[in-house]
This record gives C-alpha cells, sequence and structure tokens, in this order.
C-alpha cells in the first residue's frame, strides 16, 4: 500500500487572492488570525518552529520532499484549479516541473469545483468551473503533457495517474474518452481516472472513498453533533449576521452553548469496520487525522476530534491491501487537516504514519 497525501498550493501571493481577499493574501492568513470559538478550543493552531513557509521558495519544496521522505509518504496529490484555460495557483506545481534535482513524486487531483466568496450572508461566485468542447480539452491536455512526461509523476501501467475531485458532470465521459487516446499517441497506454466519492450526509472531505470503476458509493459516517439544536437551526433559517455571529460566539467561548458542530474522529474511522461497508479492489480509501476549518468558516465551521492512535492502527489495518491510501491532507492549515509539524502535536501524525509502515 502507497501512501499520497492532498497538497494544497495556496501558499504564495496571487494577483486573483489579492484581489478577492485583500493584498497579501495567503492560506496562512486565515491561520493567523484564527480564535478559538468555545473554551477549550484550540486556535491558533502555529506551525513548527513559527514555519509560515511560501511555496515559491524552492528551499522550502526541498524540506517538504525531506520530511515525506523520512516519514513514508510516497508522493503529493496536487490540486490541479484549471477552468477552461484560467488557471489558479499553478505556479508550485510548475516549479516543481522545473526542478527536477526535487525527487517528489505527484500527479494532480483536478479540484473541478466553482470558487465562492460568501459576506454576510451573501454568496457570490468568484471563477465558475466550466469543461468547454474538445478544443478546450486539447488545451487542457497540452498544458498537461509536460507533467505526465516527467518521471517523477505518478503512473499506473503506463498511464498517467489523474484524479478528478467531482466526476458528476456532463462532459466527463467524452472528455476522458479525448485525454485517453491523447496519451495513447503521446507515447503512454492511456490515462488512469481515479473518481472521489463521499456520501453528502458525511463531514465533507474526511474519509474519502476513490473508485476507479465501480459504482459503489460511501456508507454513512456516524456524526456526533455538539450544537445547540436549537441555535442550529435559528442559524439555517436565518442569514447570520456579524452582530448574531458576535452574540453565538461570546455564548459559546462562555459554555452556555456549543455553535460549532463536532464529530468524534475515531468513530467515523470505527464505522468502516461495518461490514456492509464497500470493499473491493477497485476502491482506495482515506484517512483524515483531523478537521477545524473555523479558521476559514468561523462558527459556520465544523471540528473532527483526532483519532487515537490505536484505532488509527486498526483502520490502517483494514485497508492494507489497498493499492493507495489517500491522506486529507499534507499542508490544509486552514482546515485543520495537516501531516507538517505543529507547535502543540509536533510530527505526531507523521510518526503514526511510519510506525505502521515499519510494522508492514
Amino acid at each position: 500500500m502507497r501512501w499520497f497525501a492532498f497538497y494544497l498550493p495556496q501558499y504564495y501571493e496571487t494577483v486573483e487572492n489579492d484581489k478577492w481577499w485583500g493584498k497579501g493574501f495567503t492560506e496562512w492568513t486565515h491561520v493567523k488570525a484564527a480564535k478559538p470559538i468555545f473554551k477549550g478550543h484550540f486556535q491558533p493552531v502555529v506551525p513548527l518552529s513559527k514555519n509560515y513557509y511560501n511555496l515559491l521558495d524552492k528551499q522550502t519544496v526541498e524540506w517538504q520532499t525531506s520530511l515525506m521522505k523520512q516519514y513514508g509518504i510516497d508522493g503529493f496529490v496536487y490540486y490541479h484549479y484549471y477552468f477552461c484555460g484560467k488557471r489558479l495557483l499553478e505556479k508550485p506545481a510548475e516549479n516543481l516541473l522545473q526542478w527536477t534535482d526535487i525527487d517528489q513524486p505527484f500527479f494532480f487531483c483536478w479540484a473541478n469545483h466553482t470558487w465562492y466568496q460568501a459576506k454576510n450572508g451573501v454568496k457570490r461566485v468568484l471563477i465558475k468551473q466550466c469543461y468547454g468542447d474538445e478544443l478546450d480539452w486539447e488545451r487542457h491536455f497540452h498544458y498537461l503533457l509536460p507533467f505526465f512526461k516527467d518521471s517523477r509523476y505518478e503512473k499506473k501501467d503506463n498511464k498517467p495517474v489523474f484524479m478528478i475531485y467531482d466526476p458528476n458532470f456532463d462532459e466527463l465521459k467524452p472528455m476522458m474518452k479525448y485525454f485517453d487516446s491523447s496519451c495513447k499517441k503521446n507515447g503512454f497506454d492511456g490515462i488512469y481516472i481515479i473518481e472521489v466519492f463521499s456520501d453528502a450526509s458525511t463531514p465533507n472531505n474526511f474519509s474519502k472513498l476513490i473508485r476507479n470503476k465501480s459504482d459503489q458509493t460511501e456508507k454513512i459516517c456516524i456524526r456526533e453533533p455538539a450544537v445547540s439544536k436549537a441555535i442550529w437551526q435559528y442559524k439555517q433559517k436565518y442569514t447570520i449576521g456579524r452582530l448574531f455571529r458576535k452574540v453565538c460566539r461570546e455564548l459559546a467561548y462562555r459554555g452556555i452553548i456549543s455553535s460549532v458542530e463536532k464529530y468524534d474522529g475515531s468513530k467515523l474511522l470505527e464505522v468502516t469496520f461495518d461490514k456492509e461497508y464497500p470493499r473491493g479492489d477497485n476502491l482506495c480509501h482515506g484517512v483524515c487525522f483531523s478537521w477545524d476549518n473555523t479558521p476559514r468558516h468561523g462558527v459556520r465551521g465544523y471540528i473532527i476530534t483526532p483519532p487515537t492512535k490505536e484505532m488509527f492502527m486498526k483502520y490502517a489495518d483494514s485497508i492494507r491491501d489497498d493499492e493507495f491510501v489517500f491522506v486529507n491532507a499534507w499542508n490544509e492549515w486552514a482546515e485543520g487537516m495537516m501531516l507538517e509539524p505543529t507547535e502543540r502535536d509536533g510530527y505526531k501524525y507523521l510518526e503514526w504514519i511510519s510506525e505502521w509502515k515499519n510494522k508492514h
């Protein structure tokens, strides 16, 4: 079993983020500004040695590569943002392509979702995902081709691996047929597509189910809410204004209410041992050690507590026959999912993975 971690490239300034979120915005902006919402809520999370890195710095990429190899991570899954010719957050992958001396295995996950901005209860589109026609597919493929040809890019049976975050769009089959044919014209045996599936009623991104050809879907995970039902219903029914958010935050901090949903990480893993949970040679599973997206969403966020080490080991044992396991994530700091070391936990989750791999 090979371990790949999802990799967020939003740690450098871009023209678009400056326009949408303010000058100098990166993912660190949310992380540094985070505050506890209730008593016992641990925020902000600080990188070990306050390493608020810039992904355009080569030394940072060298450090990340050394760290992943030291602890047994087999590669990164770079989020790839592509909107009919428009690219976002593309520089880290493009730099890696040029830095051939950095031996970092990787492949792309096309994060093909529309980008939104929510302010004062109003949600607006920043950039809409569209899929175009064959001319657009050709342009997209030829952008990807230099990456596919790179020796560090992951291949399966001489097919470049390409993950699709949301496979539910009408153009998927003809587009991937075009990609497959184009790969064959360029010396490959086709393209290897991995589709991502997660149950809509499951906390987003916790334990993704990855497939390449099955129609099975993920069983709902057990959830452990820690939210006042009346407050939550009110928040769902009415626009959350600035004053209401402030009141919720103050009441939560005083321990009067819990304004953030919480889920038990061990229970979320435990459900996968249910005999009805989908299995099969064509399925790969994911794991997430924690989640807290309140730095990004405030009281609209939610939290997944870390599983115990014992539960993680048991889960890893249960999926040991999978070809891949996908860790969410290497560096999703504003959503509380990171293998990178923190001031509080050090290298804990990397050490868990390394220990499991050393035993197997």
